[in-house]
């Protein structure tokens, strides 16, 4: 009996070392091929810049290239499917933002995935604002000239699509000031911003990357913006809180994801990656120039983000009765 006992502990103390090599080995070795990050918005916008950007970035610090893939719809629906129904292994990752990782959970009744089940967060890269401006023909200069000629119904708001953060802007401002306003979606900021310089809707809660070159050239007026602080670039501008709208904070993010169940090992690996892209020059200059704040932090500290942003938004949808549907 006693022979055997030993017989077992001896095969245990030399098969536990191999076993503790053998577990991590598959985080050792990522990643051993290249990483496909699927972007669920069109080329050309903030999103594929942000993610091409960092894409490049983090494929130097992981040593294996990193390949950007366009899979837009469904307000960033379509993507997300393709992306949390790929292998958990670390090679498939994907653009999460304000849209797909918060507000389409409560914007639809089925987007097809399940936000706290199917995603697991990485690591938050930047976030920019949002800036209230009007049209040039409106002869509006301050906020409370902007509700004046709201509550005589005069006035309608433009959005790049429903649900989108410069829509739920619009529907913040409704609830908070009490003022009647008209929204006009549009698929996608250019239209929008073609319809505000002609005249065809009057208000726009625009993100400040795609606004700031027509406030620049003095085309739209800008009244306030949506962040916790004034715009390093419209230093000259309030913020809503400032204007007395306490809470009044919308800034539109982005993000990685991968699928849930992707390893600890993995996920803290990508996180590594991507925060020290966050650290690259060039990388931090044209996030300044886009108007777009630095992120950063482990991954436990974006998957509660993700929760606030999805808590408040989800708040403001059912209070507005908001749907894609």
């Amino acid at each position: 009996m006693r022979s055997s006992w030993t017989t077992l502990a001896l095969t245990l103390a030399t098969a536990l070392p191999f076993a503790l090599w053998l577990a991590p080995a598959g985080a050792q070795d990522f990643p051993n091929k290249p990483i496909r990050m699927i972007v669920p918005v069109p080329p050309g916008g903030t999103g594929d810049m942000v993610s091409r950007l960092f894409a490049n970035a983090a494929a130097k610090d992981l040593g294996q290239s990193i390949v950007v893939e366009n899979r837009p719809g469904a307000t960033g629906n379509i993507g997300t499917v393709a992306a949390v129904k790929s292998p958990a292994d670390g090679y498939t990752i994907f653009l999460c933002s304000i849209g797909n990782c918060a507000v389409n959970a409560s914007l639809y009744a089925n987007p097809g995935y399940d936000l706290f089940k199917d995603v697991a967060p990485v690591a938050l890269l930047g976030y920019s604002i949002n800036v209230l401006t009007v049209g040039p023909q409106t002869g509006i200069n301050t906020l409370p000239e902007l509700l004046t000629k709201a509550r005589a119904g005069q006035l309608s708001y433009a959005s790049s699509g429903v649900g989108a953060s410069n829509h739920l802007g619009g529907e913040m401002l409704k609830k908070v000031t009490g003022v009647p306003l008209l929204h006009v979606p549009y698929k996608g900021s250019g239209p929008a911003i073609t319809d505000l310089l002609g005249g065809q809707v009057q208000v726009f809660f625009d993100n400040e990357p795609s606004i700031l070159p027509f406030i620049k050239s003095n085309r739209v007026k800008p009244l306030a913006v949506t962040g916790k602080t004034r715009s390093a670039n419209l230093p000259e501008v309030p913020t809503m809180e400032e204007l007395g709208y306490k809470g009044f904070v919308i800034e539109p993010w982005y993000a990685i994801g991968a699928p849930a169940g992707t390893p600890p090992a993995i996920v803290d690996r990508l996180n590594t990656a991507f925060n020290r892209a966050l650290q690259d020059a060039t990388v931090r200059k044209t996030l300044q120039e886009a108007g777009i704040s630095v992120g950063g932090g482990n991954a436990a500290a974006f998957a509660q983000h993700m929760r606030l942003e999805h808590d408040k938004w989800a708040e403001l949808i059912r209070a507005q009765k908001i749907t894609a549907e």
